[in-house]
């Protein structure tokens, strides 16, 4: 390969994949271990409340960018400075990283005014494992079996959603006057 063409392609893969908006920060996944999480925030070994900690609620604000480029979305569903009273936020604990402290591969917001479902999403490692009925479960213990999913609901969560029996009149919200 010509000096000068390995140089240029040098150059821009600092800027394309290293950069500050690059290429790999939009293509990255991570994880995040949760070494500080106090036992207060834990609700279940499977599912920790992150409102109140600004570290956790930016973990939260990763996730929700992960769910905004998967789906496509135009905004993320949450920021970590920028929420409601009523929003709620739940970091899920992984199945398959084990550590001493919790390795948080998932969020979900829920909206508690509402009593609505506003988000979930789930790192594609640990898809299929199981975590999420074991999730659902404790949201339904949490927030009642009645809670509003709200819409659009991406074709995976349908699927889960229908394999749980969760009736399609829960999707979408409350309607007005509810």
């Amino acid at each position: 390969m010509d000096p000068h063409e390995l140089a240029e392609r040098r150059r821009e893969l600092e800027t394309y994949w290293e950069g500050e908006g690059g290429f790999r920060e939009r293509l990255l996944i991570e994880m995040v271990p949760l070494p500080t999480v106090s036992e207060q925030a834990v609700i279940d070994k499977r599912l920790i409340v992150g409102t109140e900690d600004p570290e956790l609620r930016k973990v939260a604000e990763q996730f929700a960018g992960y769910f905004k480029r998967e789906l496509r979305f135009d905004f993320v569903p949450f920021t970590a400075d920028d929420f409601a009273d009523s929003d709620e936020v739940l970091l899920i604990n992984s199945r398959k990283v084990i550590m001493l402290s919790p390795v948080a591969c998932g969020a979900v917001g829920f909206d508690r005014r509402e009593n609505c479902l506003r988000w979930v999403w789930v790192h594609p490692f640990e898809r299929g494992t199981g975590l999420m009925g074991h999730v659902w479960d404790i949201l339904e213990r949490r927030y009642g079996n009645e809670f509003w999913i709200e819409t659009p609901v991406s074709p995976p969560m349908q699927k889960f959603l229908q394999s749980r029996d969760v009736n399609i009149s829960r999707w979408g919200g409350p309607s007005p006057g509810h």
